[in-house]
C-alpha cells in the first residue's frame, strides 16, 4: 500500500513550471521567512496609520492658527506677538485678585474697553458679563455652559496662572 505522499510515482503528479515561465501568482508568494514578512507588513501598516493620524492632528492644530495666519500677512503678526507677551506677563505677574490683567488685543488689533481687568471683578461676574467678554474676543463657547466653565475659557485665553484661576473660580 503506497501513500499519496510517497515518491514512488503512484501518487498524483503535478507538472512543474518551466524555469523561464513566470506565473503572476509567483510574485505574491511569501519569502522563506514567513513570520518575519508578516511582522514587517504589520509594522508597515501601523506606521502608515500613524502617519495618517499625525497628518490629521496637524490639520486640526492648523485650524486654530488659520485666524492668525490670515491676519499675520498684515498686522496680525504684531498682534499675535503682543498677545503672547501679554499672556506670559499675566501668568508670571498677576498673583492676586486685586492685580490687573493685561488685556489682549482682538483679531482686529484694537483693545476692548469694557472688559474687567481684575480677578475680583471676574470672580463676581455674571453669565451676561462673561458672555459679552467671550463674544468680544470671538472665543467659541456654548451658551448653556456653566458659568465656571465660561470663566475658565476666558482665564485660559488671558494666560492666568493656576493659582489665580483657582481663587477666581472658587
Amino acid at each position: 500500500m503506497s501513500s499519496p505522499f510517497s515518491s514512488d510515482g503512484m501518487g498524483q503528479h503535478h507538472p512543474q513550471p518551466r524555469q523561464s515561465e513566470v506565473r503572476p501568482i509567483d510574485s505574491y508568494q511569501y519569502t522563506a521567512h514567513h513570520d518575519q514578512t508578516t511582522l514587517v507588513l504589520g509594522v508597515m501598516n501601523y506606521l502608515e496609520r500613524l502617519e495618517n493620524e499625525i497628518a490629521e492632528m496637524k490639520d486640526f492644530i492648523n485650524l486654530g492658527f488659520k485666524r492668525i495666519e490670515t491676519i499675520g500677512q498684515t498686522d496680525g503678526g504684531i498682534a499675535a506677538t503682543i498677545e503672547e507677551h501679554h499672556r506670559n506677563w499675566n501668568c508670571a505677574h498677576v498673583t492676586e485678585l486685586d492685580e490687573n490683567f493685561r488685556l489682549l488685543p482682538r483679531l482686529s488689533g484694537d483693545y476692548p474697553s469694557d472688559i474687567p481687568t481684575t480677578g475680583e471683578v471676574l470672580r463676581e461676574a455674571s453669565h451676561k458679563v462673561i458672555d459679552h467678554i467671550l463674544d468680544q474676543y470671538d472665543i467659541p463657547f456654548v451658551p448653556t455652559m456653566f458659568l465656571v466653565e465660561k470663566k475658565m475659557l476666558y482665564l485660559r485665553f488671558l494666560g492666568a496662572n493656576r493659582v489665580v484661576m483657582h481663587r477666581i473660580l472658587d
